[in-house]
């Protein structure tokens, strides 16, 4: 999943004001506006609940308020961008410039948390960073995030497969860890890059509910390449770019058992 592939210039909104609560409120009325929700008070209640329970800026910059909610059908979200940055008590103190809000439904969790884990990738990089700090418009801000999500894809060691054995044993591991691993790799990024002992915390508070089989199983990915997880995408794994049998697209899909690509050993994301 390329961002130029759900991304368009529409969802980027220069944002009017620098307090959190109202920028919140503006980007969920653009979503409205849109069309993609049908109210704004709704909504805007359940993303203020949800950063009642834990703030949501992540560091570099960059927040990512949102609502999970089965009154929506798809992936919804808007790229806000405050030119003074706003107060939000992120995790390295600094303000936030650019927010990510998505609201989406619980059977697309796993899309928004690699969604979330693309962008906090493009911007742990300072360059990048300092690229859209200079964008002047939505279609600026647009190639500049389609582009480097394309050099994220291309910088996944998909011309190295990994030599190792397949034959891990995941057999009974609900398919929740799946999720859970998502957001496990994320605080990873985010601990390498921040040295932040809070951020620690909750890699470990997320690891006991991980299971061994699985967790060890992700470790010993992530010890042999930058990206232990792989979209597939026209039955091709986007890590190793090796065609999947089609038997086991099937099984992708039903979502029944955790899936790792036979070639390469990552985990498998269907969209």
């Amino acid at each position: 999943m390329e961002l130029g592939s759900i991304f368009k210039p529409e969802n980027v909104l220069f944002l009017t004001s620098n307090e959190k609560q109202v920028a919140i409120k503006e980007m969920i009325s653009h979503l409205e506006s849109q069309k993609k929700i049908n109210s704004t008070p709704r909504y805007y209640a359940q993303v203020i609940h949800r950063e009642s329970l834990e703030n949501t800026g992540i560091g570099n910059g960059f927040a990512i308020p949102h609502a999970r909610t089965d009154s929506v059908n798809e992936l919804n979200f808007v790229f806000g961008i405050s030119s003074e940055g706003i107060s939000y008590s992120s995790y390295d103190n600094k303000n936030v410039k650019y927010l990510l809000l998505c609201i989406f439904p619980t059977s697309m969790s796993t899309e928004y948390l690699f969604l979330v884990s693309m962008i906090a990738k493009i911007f742990s990089v300072k360059k990048n960073r300092d690229e859209l700090d200079g964008a002047k418009s939505s279609d600026d801000v647009y190639s500049i995030l389609k582009k480097h999500s394309e050099n994220y894809y291309e910088n996944i060691d998909s011309n190295k497969p990994v030599q190792m054995d397949h034959s891990a044993n995941l057999a009974g591991v609900p398919t929740s860890d799946l999720e859970l691993l998502i957001r496990l790799d994320r605080l990873n990024r985010l601990y390498d890059d921040t040295k932040n002992p809070e951020i620690h915390s909750k890699i470990e508070s997320l690891c006991g509910l991980i299971d061994k089989r699985s967790f060890a199983y992700y470790e010993k990915m992530r010890s042999k390449c930058s990206e232990p997880f792989a979209i597939v995408e026209k039955n091709t794994c986007s890590g190793c770019h090796m065609n999947i049998p089609p038997i086991e697209i099937n099984e992708i899909m039903e979502r029944n058992k955790i899936s790792i690509c036979s070639y390469c050993g990552r985990f498998l994301i269907i969209l």
